[in-house]
């Protein structure tokens, strides 16, 4: 089963989560300046990674949006998350 590395990060004005990704790194310090990693987890889908993201923060049980289907994770996107993390920098 595919699994990807999903980050929190967060600053004074609240935070950001998602899988890594050579993007989401990019933009970190525009959209959410001066953010900390706080929690990290690996999640075969989008849900499940929802589910573990409200866990930690004491959000509740997740609920996903009625009519929109998980997203599982390929190996695709795990061999290119995988090349990201290899040269990885993280400011």
């Amino acid at each position: 089963m595919a699994n990807l590395l999903h980050e929190y990060w967060e600053n004074q004005n609240g935070g950001e989560f998602g899988p890594v990704r050579e993007r989401a790194d990019q933009l970190r310090s525009i959209l959410t300046p001066g953010a900390r990693l706080v929690f990290s987890v690996h999640a075969s889908s989008w849900h499940q990674a929802m589910r573990m993201h409200n866990d930690r923060l004491g959000y509740g049980e997740y609920q996903p949006t009625e009519g929109v289907p998980d997203h599982f994770y390929s190996e695709e996107e795990v061999a290119e998350q995988d090349a990201y993390l290899t040269n990885r920098t993280v400011r």
